[in-house]
């Protein structure tokens, strides 16, 4: 299953930082040292604004990353949450 296929799944919302870094390792060993790092960087940068990414977030990011996404489409998931 693609990660864009994964979006569609319902995943609750992650109220700390910590939370999120858990979702984020769940996928490490899928990603490149590149893509985790680049997705790492933003759950640290919206942390600090007290946002936190929550599994289908990360897995938005993953599929921008890979080209499975468009940011038109990004976009539009946005607006249906």
């Amino acid at each position: 299953m693609s990660y864009v296929e994964r979006i569609n799944n319902h995943y609750p919302d992650s109220f700390s930082k910590i939370q999120s870094l858990e979702i984020l390792e769940k996928y490490k060993n899928e990603l490149t040292a590149k893509e985790y790092d680049a997705i790492f960087s933003s759950l640290c940068s919206h942390a600090l604004e007290n946002m936190y990414l929550n599994e289908k977030d990360i897995l938005v990011s993953i599929a921008h990353l890979r080209h499975e996404i468009s940011l038109d489409e990004i976009v539009e998931i946005a607006k249906a949450s």
